[in-house]
C-alpha cells in the first residue's frame, strides 16, 4: 500500500475483519509493546508498578490463602509475579510472544511456579476451575458484544463455586470520546507499529448504532510506503455491566473505590474496576440490577 491510499480514503472508518485489533502475536509488534510495558516514564501500556502493587495488594485482600488465579491479558506478568510472591498460585495469558517469554523468565529468574500461556483468551480453555480470575485495563471493551458476553460466561464456568471475578473497563464516556477524537499526526523516529521512522496518522470513529469507537493508523514511510492497522472498542453503560456479569451468574459485590483500586492519574474517571462473585451450589443468583454509583 503507498500512500496515495490515504490520499483518497474518505468518509466513515471501515475496518477489515482483520484490523479490528492491533496484531498483539505479530513478534516484531510484540516486542516493541513490551518495551512499552516496561517502561516507567508513561502507563498507556502498562500501569507504573507503584499502582499495581496497590492494586495487588487490594486483590490479597479479597482472598483466602492459596487461591487459585487466572490473569486473563496478563501483559509481561506483573501482577501474577506479585501475587505469586504472595504464595497465590497463578496463571497467565496473554496474545504477545514477547510479553509471555519476559514474564516466563522473571518467573524463573525468581524461582516462582507460575504457568504463562500464549493464547488469545478468547480460545482458551484451562483445566482446572479458579478461585479468582481478573481482567484489567479494559482489556474487555476490546471485544464486540458476543465474544465479551462469550468470555464473561466462560469465566464464570472457570470459577469454583464463591470464587469471584474481576473486571476493570472503561466507561461509556470514554470509549465514545476517543470514537469522537479528531484526526492527529505525529513524527515517529521509531515507534510501536514500526521500528523505521515514520509518520503516523491517526483517525477515529464513533458508531452510536453499534456504540462502536473504531481508530485507524497510517504509519507513513519516507519512501511512501503505507501501513493500516485498525482498532475497535465497544462501550457499556454501567447498568449493561451489571447485566452482562448477572446474566453470566455473577453477582457484583463492590465496585471498589480510588483509595483501594487506583487507576492512575492518566485515566482517572475513565477505568473502574467491579468484583462480581460466582453464587455457591446452594445459593440463588438474583439478577443485581442496583445502581452502580450505589455498590459498595
Amino acid at each position: 500500500m503507498n500512500i496515495s491510499a490515504v490520499i483518497v480514503a474518505s468518509g466513515r472508518i471501515r475496518l477489515s475483519p482483520d484490523e479490528g485489533k492491533i496484531p498483539w502475536d505479530e513478534p516484531a509488534f510484540s516486542q516493541r509493546m513490551l518495551e512499552n510495558h516496561l517502561s516507567q516514564e508513561h502507563d498507556w501500556a502498562s500501569r507504573r508498578l507503584s499502582v499495581i502493587e496497590q492494586q495487588v495488594a487490594w486483590i490479597a485482600r479479597q482472598l483466602p490463602s492459596g487461591a487459585r488465579i487466572l490473569d486473563l491479558g496478563c501483559g509481561p506478568g506483573f501482577y501474577t509475579r506479585l501475587l505469586a510472591e504472595r504464595g497465590f498460585s497463578c496463571t497467565g495469558v496473554d496474545f504477545s510472544p514477547a510479553s509471555i517469554e519476559w514474564a516466563r523468565q522473571q518467573a524463573q529468574a525468581a524461582g516462582l511456579k507460575i504457568d504463562y500461556v500464549q493464547q488469545d483468551v478468547r480460545t482458551y480453555r484451562p483445566q482446572e476451575s479458579f478461585d479468582f480470575i481478573m481482567m484489567t485495563f479494559g482489556e474487555l471493551n476490546v471485544f464486540n458484544a458476543a465474544d465479551a458476553t462469550h468470555l464473561i460466561g466462560q469465566c464464570a464456568r472457570w470459577l469454583t463455586p464463591g470464587g469471584k471475578l474481576l473486571v476493570e473497563v472503561h466507561t461509556f464516556d470514554e470509549v465514545k470520546r476517543q470514537g469522537m477524537a479528531p484526526a492527529s499526526w505525529q513524527r515517529c523516529p521509531q515507534g510501536l507499529f514500526l521500528a523505521d521512522p515514520h509518520l503516523l496518522l491517526t483517525e477515529n470513529d464513533w458508531d452510536e448504532e453499534t456504540r462502536t469507537s473504531s481508530t485507524l493508523f497510517w504509519a507513513i514511510e519516507e519512501t511512501g510506503r503505507t501501513t493500516r492497522f485498525g482498532n475497535q472498542m465497544k462501550a457499556w453503560r454501567d447498568e449493561e455491566y451489571l447485566s452482562l456479569l448477572a446474566d453470566a451468574g455473577l453477582n457484583v459485590l463492590q465496585r471498589p473505590a480510588g483509595a483501594d483500586w487506583p487507576v492512575s492519574e492518566t485515566f482517572a474517571d475513565k477505568l473502574f474496576a467491579l468484583l462480581a462473585e460466582k453464587a455457591h451450589a446452594t445459593a440463588n443468583v438474583s439478577r443485581n440490577t442496583h445502581d452502580i454509583q450505589g455498590i459498595n
